[in-house]
C-alpha cells in the first residue's frame, strides 16, 4: 500500500450524455428530473467506478482489491439468474468476518466508506472521497420515443403492444468531489486515489447500452496546501464548486444545422473564486480531451496541469 493521502481537494466533474438516459428512476425509468431539470445522483457515478474496479483490478485468489459493494452472484446460480449473496455472506466467505480485512483488501471502502449492518459486527464509516447529485448544465429535454414490443400478443399473431422509452436529447451534468482524509485518518492511499480518478473517468465510458451512454468530459482537481507549521491537513472547502462553471457555445451546439461538437467552458465565476484563494492552493490538475472540450483558467499564481485522459491510466 502506497502512502496515505495527505492533503485536502475538491473537484469538479463533467460527463455529457447524448440520445440516453444519464441516470433512470425506479418508477419508469426516464431520466431524474425535477420539474423537468435533469438531475443524476452520486450512486450512478460509484457502480461505474466500482465496476471498472472489479472488471481490470481485482483479484479474488488473491482477495486483493475487492469490491465490497458490488452485487455478486449465488454460487449455484445460472449466468441468466438474478440470485445474488448478502452482505453478511460476502463478508464471512471473503473476510473471515474481519473487519480490518475489509478494509485492508477493499478499495471503494477506503474511498466512499459506508454502512455495514453486520450481525456481529456492525460498522459505519463516512469515507475520504464524497460525490454530489449531478445538475445538468446545458438546458436538456427529455425526450419520450414509442417503441414496440418484439412478440406478438394475441392469437392473430399481430403485434399491438407498444411501450416508451426517455431519453435526454444532450445533457451535460456537473458534479463536485471532495476529498477530505480527516474523515478517517490514514485510509485513503495515494494508490486508491490514483484508481478512483482512473476509474472515474475510465468507468463512466463503459456505460454503454442503447439507452444508457454517458461520457466523461472534464475533471477538474484542486490540490489545496497543508498547514506549514503543524503540518496538519488542512480542510478547506470553497463551497459547492459545480454551478460556477458554464457552457459558452451552449445554443451554438443545439442547432441542428453544423452543430459545434467541441464543448467550450465559462470559468470566470470559477477563476473569480478560486483567485481568492490563491495562496492556499497547491496544484489544480484538468484532465479533458481538447477535441471535446475547451477550458481556459487564468490562475497566474496557481500551478496548473493541463492533462489528457490517457494520464490516468496506469502504466
Amino acid at each position: 500500500m502506497s502512502e496515505s493521502v495527505k492533503n485536502y481537494y475538491q473537484g469538479i466533474y463533467l460527463t455529457e450524455t447524448i440520445m440516453g438516459n444519464p441516470n433512470g428512476d425506479f418508477v419508469d425509468n426516464s431520466p431524474r428530473n425535477f420539474d423537468g431539470r435533469v438531475f443524476t445522483t452520486d450512486k450512478c457515478i460509484k457502480y461505474n467506478i466500482r465496476r471498472y474496479i472489479r472488471e481490470t483490478v481485482e483479484d479474488t485468489d488473491q482477495k486483493k482489491d475487492i469490491v465490497f459493494f458490488y452485487p455478486r452472484k449465488s454460487p449455484d446460480a445460472k449466468e441468466s439468474d438474478a440470485k445474488y449473496l448478502t452482505k453478511d455472506t460476502i463478508f464471512k466467505t471473503i473476510f473471515d468476518e474481519d473487519f480490518d480485512k475489509l478494509l485492508k483488501s477493499s478499495p471503494d471502502v477506503r474511498m466512499f466508506g459506508g454502512t455495514f449492518s453486520f450481525k456481529n459486527e456492525p460498522k459505519q464509516i463516512y469515507g475520504p472521497i464524497q460525490l454530489s447529485y449531478g445538475k445538468d448544465i446545458n438546458d436538456a429535454q427529455i425526450k419520450r420515443l414509442q417503441i414496440g414490443a418484439p412478440f406478438a400478443d394475441g392469437a392473430d399473431g399481430k403485434q399491438k403492444t407498444t411501450g416508451s422509452e426517455a431519453v435526454v436529447d444532450d445533457a451535460i451534468i456537473s458534479y463536485d468531489i471532495t476529498i477530505n482524509p480527516n474523515n478517517y485518518p490514514e485510509l485513503l492511499s495515494q494508490e486508491d486515489l490514483d484508481l478512483f480518478v482512473e476509474s472515474l473517468w475510465y468507468g463512466t465510458n463503459l456505460r454503454k447500452t442503447t439507452s444508457k451512454k454517458t461520457d466523461s468530459k472534464l475533471l477538474l482537481l484542486i490540490k489545496f496546501k497543508n498547514d506549514k507549521v503543524r503540518g496538519n491537513v488542512k480542510a478547506l472547502n470553497l463551497g459547492e464548486l459545480k454551478d460556477l462553471i458554464q457552457i459558452k457555445n451552449k445554443k451554438d451546439r443545439k442547432r441542428l444545422k453544423d452543430p459545434e461538437k467541441t464543448v467550450k467552458i465559462d470559468t470566470s465565476a470559477l477563476n473569480e473564486k478560486l483567485s481568492k484563494y490563491h495562496d492556499h492552493i497547491e496544484k489544480i490538475d484538468v484532465y479533458h480531451d481538447p477535441a471535446d472540450l475547451e477550458i481556459q483558467l487564468t490562475l497566474p499564481e496557481v500551478e496548473i496541469n493541463y492533462l489528457e485522459p490517457n494520464n490516468l491510466l496506469k502504466q
